[in-house]
């Protein structure tokens, strides 16, 4: 039978044993995909779809990890940016006067009351 672990003829380990030691288990996560069995096991179309998505999932990784460098590269260098500086900046940003952000009871504020805001804002977007 197709589901038996092994087979009785030959006492070797069935396609279905194979792919869960080798790629569905739990511990095998940081493993290749073994493409050959799943085509095998499961036919063309699903290799073909596996396949593409191990390489999918390898590219987004990269992009992740050029992501976070740019993150981390946002969070040292907030707080140094002349962009951060001139908004915190009493003489500055404390002497811009900004209108008021609606059109009924908002009062005009300064620039610089919006200093933390654009330290984390930086964070996110650098020129």
């Amino acid at each position: 039978s197709r589901f038996n672990v092994k087979s009785e003829e030959e006492g070797s380990t069935s396609e279905r044993y194979l792919l869960y030691r080798e790629w569905a288990h739990p511990k095998s996560f940081y493993k290749m995909q073994p493409l050959n069995l799943i085509r095998k096991y499961y036919g063309e179309k699903i290799g073909i779809y596996f396949a593409w998505l191990g390489f999918y999932t390898i590219m987004l990784t990269l992009a992740a990890v050029v992501g976070l460098g740019c993150f981390i590269y946002g969070f040292h260098t907030r707080g140094t940016s002349t962009w951060s500086e001139e908004v915190c900046n009493p003489a500055i940003g404390g002497q811009i006067v900004m209108c008021p952000q609606c059109d009924r009871e908002c009062v005009y504020w300064k620039l610089n009351s919006t200093c933390e805001a654009t330290k984390v804002s930086f964070i996110s977007f650098q020129h």
